[in-house]
């Protein structure tokens, strides 16, 4: 069997020939749909814009439905590794992102809301050490 011909598309990972076989499917099943329809809606309502219209949503149905047999089809080839360590470690992610948009901040700062549902998660004793790291980095930076 060929190795299939992997392609970055939208920031997902797909095989070219599955991605081909949907877009000729869409095509295949919406483009004969509408037309159908704009000739069947343009019948009844002789020609008036609105059967364009009723038309038009019938042919975006058609790319939904093509949509759902190319997904039942072409299978995600992806496999996804549930609980094995990832390189990097969530101070690092937070680094990250510190990086990128500024510091994170005190947690205890935060609306009630928000600071229920950091907990839950289990991401408050992370960002507490991250704010008091920064608090600590702070205060070296300025006693030099």
């Amino acid at each position: 069997m060929a190795q299939p011909q992997l392609m970055e598309v939208w920031g997902d990972t797909v095989d070219g020939r599955h991605l081909m076989g949907s877009i000729g499917l869409g095509i295949g099943i919406a483009v004969p749909v509408y037309l159908l329809a704009d000739w069947g809606f343009g019948t009844l309502t002789e020609g008036d814009a609105l059967g364009h219209s009723y038309a038009l949503i019938t042919g975006l149905a058609a790319c939904v439905f093509a949509a759902v047999i190319a997904a039942r089809i072409f299978k995600p080839k992806r496999v996804v590794l549930v609980g094995e360590a990832h390189s990097g470690s969530r101070a690092e992610a937070m680094d990250a992102i510190e990086a990128e948009m500024g510091p994170l901040g005190d947690p205890d700062e935060l609306p009630a809301a928000t600071l229920t549902e950091v907990k839950e998660l289990g991401l408050y004793d992370d960002l507490r050490a991250q704010h008091e790291k920064n608090v600590r980095l702070a205060a070296e930076g300025k006693g030099e």
